[in-house]
Protein backbone atom coordinates (compact mmCIF):
# COMPACT_ATOMS: atom_id res chain seq x y z
CA UNK A 1 0.00 0.00 0.00
CA UNK A 2 1.42 3.32 -1.02
CA UNK A 3 2.26 5.74 1.76
CA UNK A 4 1.20 8.77 -0.27
CA UNK A 5 0.97 11.77 2.04
CA UNK A 6 0.78 9.43 5.01
CA UNK A 7 1.66 12.11 7.50
CA UNK A 8 0.23 15.12 5.74
CA UNK A 9 -3.35 14.65 4.67
CA UNK A 10 -5.50 13.82 7.62
CA UNK A 11 -8.50 15.82 6.53
CA UNK A 12 -10.59 14.27 9.26
CA UNK A 13 -14.31 14.39 8.82
CA UNK A 14 -17.32 15.20 6.70
CA UNK A 15 -18.66 18.11 8.72
CA UNK A 16 -17.26 21.36 9.97
CA UNK A 17 -16.74 21.29 13.71
CA UNK A 18 -19.31 23.15 15.76
CA UNK A 19 -16.62 23.47 18.43
CA UNK A 20 -13.77 24.24 16.11
CA UNK A 21 -10.16 23.42 16.81
CA UNK A 22 -7.60 26.20 16.54
CA UNK A 23 -4.30 25.62 14.67
CA UNK A 24 -1.27 26.35 16.85
CA UNK A 25 0.82 29.05 15.09
CA UNK A 26 4.09 27.62 16.45
CA UNK A 27 3.87 25.04 13.64
CA UNK A 28 3.26 27.59 10.88
CA UNK A 29 6.80 27.37 9.48
CA UNK A 30 7.04 23.59 9.76
CA UNK A 31 7.26 21.24 6.81
CA UNK A 32 4.38 18.84 6.33
CA UNK A 33 3.48 16.86 9.46
CA UNK A 34 0.72 15.88 11.87
CA UNK A 35 0.77 16.31 15.64
CA UNK A 36 0.40 13.98 17.48
CA UNK A 37 1.82 11.20 15.32
CA UNK A 38 0.55 7.62 15.27
CA UNK A 39 3.02 6.66 18.02
CA UNK A 40 1.55 9.14 20.48
CA UNK A 41 -1.90 8.69 18.87
CA UNK A 42 -5.28 10.00 20.01
CA UNK A 43 -6.26 10.56 23.65
CA UNK A 44 -7.92 7.67 25.48
CA UNK A 45 -11.72 7.72 25.56
CA UNK A 46 -12.12 7.27 29.32
CA UNK A 47 -15.69 6.16 29.98
CA UNK A 48 -15.36 7.00 33.69
CA UNK A 49 -15.13 10.75 32.97
CA UNK A 50 -16.58 11.28 29.47
CA UNK A 51 -20.32 11.93 29.20
CA UNK A 52 -22.81 14.25 27.48
CA UNK A 53 -21.69 17.12 29.70
CA UNK A 54 -18.03 16.34 29.13
CA UNK A 55 -17.76 14.89 25.60
CA UNK A 56 -14.65 13.39 24.07
CA UNK A 57 -12.33 15.77 22.21
CA UNK A 58 -9.15 14.76 20.42
CA UNK A 59 -7.34 17.23 18.18
CA UNK A 60 -4.87 16.83 15.33
CA UNK A 61 -2.70 19.69 14.09
CA UNK A 62 -1.88 19.39 10.39
CA UNK A 63 0.68 21.17 8.20
CA UNK A 64 0.05 20.20 4.60
CA UNK A 65 2.85 19.86 2.01
CA UNK A 66 3.72 22.33 -0.71
CA UNK A 67 4.75 19.98 -3.51
CA UNK A 68 4.35 16.34 -4.48
CA UNK A 69 8.00 15.54 -3.71
CA UNK A 70 7.56 16.93 -0.20
CA UNK A 71 4.37 14.95 0.22
CA UNK A 72 5.69 11.68 -1.18
CA UNK A 73 8.09 11.09 1.70
CA UNK A 74 10.81 9.85 -0.64
CA UNK A 75 8.62 7.36 -2.54
CA UNK A 76 9.82 7.86 -6.14
CA UNK A 77 6.87 5.89 -7.52
CA UNK A 78 4.63 8.77 -6.47
CA UNK A 79 6.61 11.51 -8.20
CA UNK A 80 5.96 10.41 -11.77
CA UNK A 81 2.99 9.67 -13.99
CA UNK A 82 2.71 7.52 -17.13
CA UNK A 83 0.82 9.05 -20.03
CA UNK A 84 1.15 9.43 -23.80
CA UNK A 85 3.45 6.41 -23.75
CA UNK A 86 6.02 8.19 -21.59
CA UNK A 87 6.88 8.69 -17.91
CA UNK A 88 6.92 12.28 -16.66
CA UNK A 89 8.40 13.61 -13.41
CA UNK A 90 5.84 15.51 -11.33
CA UNK A 91 7.66 15.85 -8.01
CA UNK A 92 7.90 19.63 -8.35
CA UNK A 93 4.20 20.02 -9.08
CA UNK A 94 2.17 21.87 -6.48
CA UNK A 95 0.10 19.96 -3.97
CA UNK A 96 -3.10 21.88 -4.61
CA UNK A 97 -5.36 20.23 -2.09
CA UNK A 98 -6.38 17.02 -0.32
CA UNK A 99 -9.96 15.88 0.09
CA UNK A 100 -11.45 13.38 2.49
CA UNK A 101 -13.43 10.65 0.74
CA UNK A 102 -14.53 8.55 3.73
CA UNK A 103 -13.67 7.60 7.32
CA UNK A 104 -14.09 4.07 8.67
CA UNK A 105 -13.85 2.63 12.16
CA UNK A 106 -14.95 5.40 14.53
CA UNK A 107 -17.07 4.31 17.50
CA UNK A 108 -20.74 5.19 17.06
CA UNK A 109 -21.48 8.69 18.29
CA UNK A 110 -18.04 10.10 17.49
CA UNK A 111 -17.53 12.36 14.49
CA UNK A 112 -14.38 13.63 12.85
CA UNK A 113 -14.63 17.31 12.07
CA UNK A 114 -12.60 19.51 9.75
CA UNK A 115 -11.78 23.16 10.26
CA UNK A 116 -11.78 23.59 6.45
CA UNK A 117 -15.00 23.70 4.44
CA UNK A 118 -16.00 20.36 2.89
CA UNK A 119 -12.82 18.85 4.35
CA UNK A 120 -10.68 20.14 1.48
CA UNK A 121 -7.22 21.15 2.73
CA UNK A 122 -5.19 23.54 0.53
CA UNK A 123 -1.50 22.76 0.14
CA UNK A 124 1.06 24.48 2.40
CA UNK A 125 -1.56 25.23 5.01
CA UNK A 126 -1.62 24.95 8.80
CA UNK A 127 -4.97 23.57 9.88
CA UNK A 128 -6.51 21.11 12.30
CA UNK A 129 -9.21 18.52 12.80
CA UNK A 130 -10.96 17.08 15.84
CA UNK A 131 -12.77 13.96 16.97
CA UNK A 132 -15.77 14.78 19.15
CA UNK A 133 -18.79 13.18 20.76
CA UNK A 134 -20.00 10.48 23.14
CA UNK A 135 -20.26 6.76 22.44
CA UNK A 136 -21.99 3.85 24.13
CA UNK A 137 -19.97 1.27 22.21
CA UNK A 138 -18.17 -1.36 24.34
CA UNK A 139 -14.60 -0.99 25.53
CA UNK A 140 -11.91 -1.82 23.04
CA UNK A 141 -9.53 -0.49 20.42
CA UNK A 142 -11.14 1.09 17.35
CA UNK A 143 -8.66 1.45 14.45
CA UNK A 144 -9.53 4.36 12.18
CA UNK A 145 -8.98 4.29 8.40
CA UNK A 146 -9.14 7.53 6.42
CA UNK A 147 -9.56 7.51 2.63
CA UNK A 148 -8.35 10.59 0.76
CA UNK A 149 -7.72 11.93 -2.71
CA UNK A 150 -4.93 14.37 -3.60
CA UNK A 151 -5.09 17.02 -6.33
CA UNK A 152 -2.22 18.53 -8.29
CA UNK A 153 -1.48 20.31 -11.57
CA UNK A 154 1.44 21.04 -13.88
CA UNK A 155 2.73 21.04 -17.46
CA UNK A 156 3.87 18.05 -19.50
CA UNK A 157 6.30 18.72 -22.34
CA UNK A 158 5.52 16.35 -25.22
CA UNK A 159 7.94 17.17 -28.00
CA UNK A 160 7.37 20.80 -28.88
CA UNK A 161 3.94 20.79 -27.28
CA UNK A 162 3.25 21.89 -23.71
CA UNK A 163 0.20 20.19 -22.25
CA UNK A 164 -1.34 21.54 -19.02
CA UNK A 165 -2.52 18.72 -16.75
CA UNK A 166 -4.79 18.66 -13.73
CA UNK A 167 -5.06 15.30 -12.01
CA UNK A 168 -5.56 13.53 -8.71
CA UNK A 169 -4.27 10.41 -7.00
CA UNK A 170 -7.45 8.53 -7.97
CA UNK A 171 -7.28 9.64 -11.60
CA UNK A 172 -3.60 8.67 -11.84
CA UNK A 173 -3.73 5.34 -9.97
CA UNK A 174 -7.38 4.27 -9.90
CA UNK A 175 -7.49 4.16 -6.09
CA UNK A 176 -7.67 6.40 -3.07
CA UNK A 177 -5.02 6.50 -0.38
CA UNK A 178 -5.78 4.80 2.92
CA UNK A 179 -4.23 6.29 6.04
CA UNK A 180 -3.94 3.91 8.96
CA UNK A 181 -2.33 3.97 12.39
CA UNK A 182 -4.69 6.26 14.30
CA UNK A 183 -7.10 4.67 16.75
CA UNK A 184 -9.62 5.45 19.47
CA UNK A 185 -9.22 3.40 22.65
CA UNK A 186 -12.45 3.17 24.68
CA UNK A 187 -11.70 2.09 28.24
CA UNK A 188 -13.01 2.51 31.79
CA UNK A 189 -9.38 2.91 32.92
CA UNK A 190 -7.08 5.76 32.00
CA UNK A 191 -5.55 3.67 29.28
CA UNK A 192 -6.20 0.43 27.49
CA UNK A 193 -2.58 -0.38 28.28
CA UNK A 194 -3.39 -0.30 31.99
CA UNK A 195 -5.75 -3.27 31.92
CA UNK A 196 -2.79 -5.53 32.69
CA UNK A 197 -1.56 -4.24 36.05
CA UNK A 198 1.36 -6.70 36.07
CA UNK A 199 3.34 -4.60 33.60
CA UNK A 200 5.37 -1.41 33.79
CA UNK A 201 3.48 0.85 31.37
CA UNK A 202 3.29 4.56 30.58
CA UNK A 203 0.17 6.49 29.54
CA UNK A 204 -0.21 9.45 27.23
CA UNK A 205 -0.32 12.65 29.23
CA UNK A 206 -3.72 14.33 29.44
CA UNK A 207 -4.64 16.82 28.23
CA UNK A 208 -2.36 16.86 25.23
CA UNK A 209 -1.66 19.45 23.92
CA UNK A 210 -1.67 21.39 27.18
CA UNK A 211 -0.59 24.79 28.47
CA UNK A 212 1.72 23.09 30.96
CA UNK A 213 -0.96 21.85 33.35
CA UNK A 214 -1.03 18.15 32.52
CA UNK A 215 -1.14 14.72 34.13
CA UNK A 216 1.07 11.72 33.44
CA UNK A 217 -0.05 8.28 34.60
CA UNK A 218 1.91 5.06 34.70
CA UNK A 219 1.46 1.56 36.04
CA UNK A 220 4.07 -0.40 38.00
CA UNK A 221 3.89 -4.00 39.27
CA UNK A 222 5.79 -3.15 42.46
CA UNK A 223 6.58 -0.17 44.68
CA UNK A 224 9.85 1.57 43.88
CA UNK A 225 11.47 4.88 42.99
CA UNK A 226 10.71 5.95 39.42
CA UNK A 227 12.45 8.82 37.65
CA UNK A 228 10.51 11.18 35.39
CA UNK A 229 12.54 13.13 32.82
CA UNK A 230 11.28 15.62 30.23
CA UNK A 231 13.50 16.73 27.35
CA UNK A 232 13.07 19.12 24.44
CA UNK A 233 13.45 18.05 20.81
CA UNK A 234 17.21 18.60 21.08
CA UNK A 235 17.56 16.25 24.04
CA UNK A 236 18.08 18.97 26.66
CA UNK A 237 16.60 18.05 30.05
CA UNK A 238 13.98 20.64 31.03
CA UNK A 239 12.45 18.79 33.99
CA UNK A 240 13.36 15.79 36.12
CA UNK A 241 12.11 14.38 39.41
CA UNK A 242 11.99 11.11 41.35
CA UNK A 243 8.63 9.64 42.33
CA UNK A 244 7.93 7.09 45.06
CA UNK A 245 5.54 4.83 43.16
CA UNK A 246 3.00 2.40 44.57
CA UNK A 247 1.82 -0.89 43.08
CA UNK A 248 -0.72 -0.23 40.33
CA UNK A 249 -1.73 3.05 38.71
CA UNK A 250 0.27 6.16 39.67
CA UNK A 251 -0.43 9.78 38.77
CA UNK A 252 1.97 12.73 38.32
CA UNK A 253 0.33 16.17 38.19
CA UNK A 254 2.56 18.71 36.50
CA UNK A 255 2.54 22.50 36.18
CA UNK A 256 5.26 23.06 33.60
CA UNK A 257 6.59 26.46 32.59
CA UNK A 258 7.94 25.54 29.16
CA UNK A 259 8.24 27.19 25.77
CA UNK A 260 5.49 25.99 23.42
CA UNK A 261 6.62 23.03 21.32
CA UNK A 262 7.07 19.28 21.34
CA UNK A 263 8.77 17.43 24.22
CA UNK A 264 9.64 13.86 25.11
CA UNK A 265 8.88 12.49 28.55
CA UNK A 266 10.13 9.23 30.00
CA UNK A 267 9.88 7.23 33.20
CA UNK A 268 12.61 4.87 34.35
CA UNK A 269 12.62 2.10 36.93
CA UNK A 270 15.41 -0.35 37.74
CA UNK A 271 14.76 -2.32 34.56
CA UNK A 272 13.24 -0.23 31.79
CA UNK A 273 12.78 3.24 30.31
CA UNK A 274 9.43 4.14 28.73
CA UNK A 275 8.91 7.27 26.64
CA UNK A 276 6.15 9.26 24.95
CA UNK A 277 5.71 12.71 23.44
CA UNK A 278 3.77 15.73 24.63
CA UNK A 279 2.91 19.10 23.14
CA UNK A 280 2.98 22.39 25.06
CA UNK A 281 0.78 25.04 23.47
CA UNK A 282 0.33 28.74 24.11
Amino acid sequence: MKNFLLTSILCLGFINATSQCIPDPIYQDSTYNIWPDTVTNMPIYNTSVINSNNPYNGELLIKTPTTIIEASGGDSSLTSIDTLGQTFYVGDWACDSMKLISVDGLPNGLTLNCLDANCVLPGNTLTCASVNGVTTDPEGVYPVTIWVDVYTHGDIQFGFITIPVQTSLYEATGSYESIKGYKIVVSSTSSYEMINSNEFTLLQNMPNPSNGLTTIKFNTPYSNIVNLTITDIYGKIVHTENISSMIGLNEINLNLDLTPGMYNYSIRNDERILSKRMIISE
